[in-house]
C-alpha cells in the first residue's frame, strides 16, 4: 500500500509539472499513472481533466470531470468545468444545462457570486431558459445589487413578452419596481405591457386587438418594445460574468458602501435635516453612477461633499468620475484621501496612472504603475519588503532618466492588471521569479517582468526548462532556456535562467560567466545593486577567479557597502593564498585597512583581515608584524582565547617574557574560572618544548592543578 502512494504521489508531481509547463501530453500520461496507482483520487482527476481540456482532448476531459462529479456530487468546480468543455464544443444547450447545476451548487454553498456568474452563462447560451433568468434575478437580490437585479427583472418581462405572456412580463416589471419605483426603464415597460394588455382583452382606453402570435406583426411589437424598454439583455450578461479587476472591484465596493451608507444610523456629525439632504442627494448619485450617467452623478457627489460627508467610499467614487473626465489634479486629491482605506489604495493608483497616461504624461504615469506594483509585490512576499522597497526605489529613479520604457512598462502593467486573472498572473510570476533567483541575494520585482519585453512570455516559457533542470535534464533545459533567450534577448530572466541551469548542471565556469555578463548589463543600465547581487552569484561558483572578485569589489565600494567591501578584501586576500602568492595576498588585506580607515569603518569589523595578516606575518615569520596585528585583534576582542595564546608564543619568540607572563597569568585566571586546566597544560607544555628555558612557562604550569 506505502508503494501505491508513493508512486501516486511521484506521478501526481510529475503531473502537475508538466501541467504548469504546458506540457499536456506528459500531463496526461503522468496523471493516468497516478490513477492507476490509487483509483478515484478527486486531484488527480482534476490535473487529468484540465490537461485534456488544454490539449483538445474534449471527451476524456468529460469523461475525468464526470467522474469527479459523481465522487463529489456537491462539489459545483467539476459541472463548471464540463460546462466549459460542452461550451468549447459547441454543444450550447448541454453547456448551459451544466452551467445552471453549477449554479444552483454555488447557490448550496451560499456563493451567490460565482452563483450569478454561472446562471447569466446558462442564459447567454440558451437565452429561452427562464429557469436561468430566474434564478438569476434571485442571486442579484441576494447580493445586494438591485441595479443589475432589475436589468434581469426587465429582461425577464421582455422574455416573457416575447413568448405572449404579458401576465408574467407584467409580474417581472412589478418585481423590478419594488426594487426601484423610479427606474425609468420598468416604468416604461409597466405602461407598454398594461397597453398591450388592455388592447387584448378590451378592458382599457386603447382599441381592443389581439397581440399578434407570429410573423412581422410580432417582430415589429418586439422592436417597439425594445426601443421603448431599452432592455439590456447583453449588456445584463456581460454584468454576469464582468471581471473583478482592482479598479472595478474597488468601484463596486464603494458604490456599495455609499448605498449601504444612505440607511445608516451614523450621521457623521451631520444634523438631521443636513443628513436627510445628504442621503437623498446620494442615492441619486449611485443611482446615475451605476447607470453610467457620470456628469450627472460627479456633479451630485459634490454636493453630498459640500454638505459635509466625508468618506473614503465617495472620495474614491468622485476620484474615479474625475478621471474619466480627464480631471488628473482634481482626481488626485481625492484618490489620496481615499486611500486612507486600503481597500482603495491600489486601485486609486492605478487610476491615476490612468488618468496621466490619458494626458500623454507617461513618466508621472509610470510612477503610480510601480508604486501600485510594489504595494502587489509586498503583499506577495512580505518577509522580503525591505529588499522589495529599495528595488523600486531604483527603479523609480531608473525610469523618470529612459522614457523609452516608459510607455512599455505602463501598458503592459495597465493591460495585466486589467484583465480577469491578473491576481492568479501576478501570483505566479512572483513565484516563477523566485524559483530563478534562488541562491542571489536580490530579487527581481514585477516590474522587472512587466516593463522587459516580452518579459511575461519568457518567464512562461522557461516553466519547461526549470522542470528539466530539477530533473536533472540539463542538456534539454540548457536547450530550452537557449530558445527562450533568443527569442526575448532583451528579458534579463532569461538569461538569469541560462545562468542558474549551468549552475545547477555543475557548470561553474560557464555559469560564472553568463552572470558576470548579466551584472555588465545591469552596472551599464546604472543598476549597481541589482549588478552586485548577479557578481556575488558569480563568486561563489568561482570564489578564486580574481578578475570577478575585483569587479565585486569595485560595484560594494560604489555604493559603500562596508560589509561586502571587506568581505571582498578577504576573498581577494584568500584567492591569493590559493595560488601561494602571499605578497598578493597582503597587499589585499592591507589594501582593506586602508579604505576602512578613509572611511571610519568601526575596528571590530576589521577582525578578518587583521586574522589574516596576522597569519601571513607568522608563515613570513615576521613576529613583530604578528603581534602588532595580534594586538588589534586582542582589543578588539580581549576574551578570544586563541589570539591570546597566539601572543604569549610571538612575544616569547621576540624575547619580550615579560609580556607572555602578564598573558599567561590572565589566561591562567580564565582556566581557573572555566575548569579549561587540561588544554591549557598541553599548549603550555607544547610552548615549554619550543622554549625549554623559559620561566614564565614554568611558573605557569606550576599553578595549574596537579594532571589528572
Amino acid at each position: 500500500m506505502e508503494d501505491h502512494h508513493r508512486r501516486y504521489a511521484e506521478a501526481l508531481q510529475r503531473g502537475h509539472e508538466a501541467l504548469w509547463g504546458k506540457r499536456w501530453s506528459a500531463a496526461i500520461a503522468a496523471y493516468r499513472e497516478a490513477l492507476a496507482a490509487l483509483p478515484d483520487q478527486p486531484e488527480a482527476l482534476t490535473g487529468l481533466g484540465l490537461a485534456c481540456m488544454e490539449a483538445g482532448r474534449y471527451g476524456e476531459a468529460l469523461e475525468a470531470f464526470q467522474r469527479l462529479a459523481d465522487l463529489q456530487p456537491e462539489d459545483p468546480i467539476p459541472v463548471l468545468r464540463m460546462a466549459e468543455i460542452l461550451q468549447r464544443m459547441g454543444r450550447s444547450a448541454e453547456a448551459a444545462a451544466h452551467y445552471h447545476r453549477a449554479g444552483q451548487l454555488f447557490a448550496a454553498r451560499e456563493d451567490w457570486r460565482r452563483a450569478a456568474q454561472a446562471w447569466g452563462q446558462a442564459w447567454r447560451l440558451d437565452p429561452g431558459r427562464m429557469e436561468s433568468l430566474e434564478a438569476l434575478a434571485q442571486a442579484y437580490r441576494r447580493l445586494d445589487q438591485r441595479e443589475a437585479a432589475v436589468r434581469v427583472d426587465l429582461a425577464r418581462a421582455r422574455a416573457w413578452a416575447q413568448r405572449g405572456d404579458l401576465q408574467r412580463a407584467l409580474q417581472a416589471v412589478s418585481e423590478a419596481l419594488a426594487l426601484d419605483p423610479d427606474h425609468p426603464q420598468a416604468l416604461q415597460a409597466r405602461d407598454w405591457l398594461r397597453a398591450q394588455l388592455a388592447r387584448r382583452t378590451g378592458t382599457g382606453p386603447l382599441p381592443a386587438r389581439s397581440l399578434p402570435e407570429g410573423g412581422h406583426g410580432l417582430e415589429a411589437e418586439r422592436a417597439r418594445a425594445e426601443a421603448l424598454w431599452g432592455l439590456p439583455l447583453e449588456e445584463a450578461a456581460r454584468e454576469a460574468e464582468a471581471s473583478l479587476d482592482p479598479i472595478a472591484r474597488a468601484l463596486a465596493m464603494a458604490l456599495q458602501e455609499l448605498a449601504d451608507l444612505i440607511f445608516a444610523e451614523d450621521r457623521g456629525g451631520l444634523s438631521e435635516e443636513t443628513w436627510f439632504q445628504a442621503s437623498v442627494l446620494l442615492g441619486r448619485a449611485v443611482d446615475a453612477h451605476a447607470r453610467g450617467q457620470f456628469r450627472e452623478a460627479l456633479a451630485l457627489y459634490q454636493q453630498v461633499s459640500e454638505l459635509g460627508l466625508q468618506r473614503p467610499s465617495l472620495s474614491f467614487a468622485m476620484g474615479a468620475l474625475l478621471v474619466e473626465r480627464q480631471r488628473c489634479e482634481e482626481a488626485a486629491a481625492h484618490l489620496a484621501r481615499a486611500a486612507e482605506a486600503p481597500a482603495f489604495h491600489l486601485a486609486g493608483l492605478l487610476l491615476r496612472a490612468r488618468c496621466e497616461r490619458q494626458q500623454g504624461r507617461l513618466g508621472p504615469a509610470a510612477g503610480w504603475i510601480l508604486e501600485a506594483l510594489e504595494a502587489i509585490d509586498r503583499t506577495l512576499v512580505p518577509k522580503a519588503a525591505a529588499a522589495l522597497r529599495e528595488r523600486y526605489r531604483f527603479l523609480r529613479a531608473w525610469i523618470e532618466r529612459h522614457p523609452d520604457r516608459q510607455a512599455a512598462l505602463v501598458e503592459e502593467a495597465l493591460a495585466t492588471l486589467g484583465s480577469a486573472t491578473w491576481e492568479d498572473r501576478l501570483a505566479w510570476m512572483r513565484r516563477a521569479l523566485d524559483q530563478w533567483a534562488e541562491g542571489i541575494p536580490f530579487r527581481f520585482a514585477l516590474a522587472d517582468v512587466l516593463m522587459a519585453p516580452k518579459g511575461e512570455w519568457a518567464l512562461l516559457e522557461l516553466g519547461q526548462a526549470y522542470h528539466w533542470a530539477r530533473e536533472g535534464l540539463f542538456y534539454s533545459a540548457l536547450e530550452e532556456a537557449m530558445r527562450v533567450v533568443a527569442a526575448a534577448p532583451l528579458a534579463p530572466v532569461a538569461h538569469l535562467a541560462l545562468g542558474q541551469i549551468l549552475a545547477w548542471g555543475s557548470r561553474g565556469a560557464a555559469a560564472a560567466a553568463k552572470f558576470r555578463a548579466l551584472g555588465d548589463y545591469f552596472r551599464y543600465w546604472g543598476d549597481d545593486a541589482l549588478a552586485l547581487a548577479l557578481f556575488d552569484r558569480a563568486a561563489q561558483l568561482t570564489p578564486f577567479d580574481l578578475l570577478t572578485l575585483r569587479q565585486a569589489l569595485q560595484l560594494a565600494q560604489a555604493q559603500g557597502d562596508a560589509p561586502r567591501i571587506l568581505h571582498y578584501f578577504g576573498a581577494l586576500a584568500d584567492a591569493h593564498l590559493q595560488m601561494a602568492d602571499l605578497e598578493g595576498a597582503d597587499q589585499a588585506c592591507r589594501e582593506g585597512l586602508r579604505w576602512a580607515s578613509r572611511h571610519g569603518v568601526p575596528a571590530p569589523m576589521l577582525r578578518p583581515l587583521w586574522g589574516r595578516l596576522a597569519d601571513l606575518a607568522l608563515q613570513r615569520l615576521d613576529w613583530a608584524q604578528a603581534a602588532a596585528f595580534l594586538e588589534s585583534l586582542r582589543r578588539v576582542d580581549p576574551d578570544d582565547a586563541e589570539t591570546r595564546w597566539s601572543l604569549v608564543e610571538v612575544y616569547l619568540r621576540l624575547g619580550r617574557g615579560a609580556e607572555a607572563s602578564r598573558e599567561l597569568e590572565g589566561l591562567i585566571e580564565e582556566g581557573r574560572s572555566t575548569g579549561r586546566w587540561a588544554e591549557w597544560r598541553a599548549r603550555l607544555e607544547e610552548l615549554r618544548r619550543l622554549f625549554p628555558e623559559e620561566p614564565a612557562l614554568r611558573q605557569a604550569l606550576a599553578r595549574l592543578p596537579p594532571a589528572g
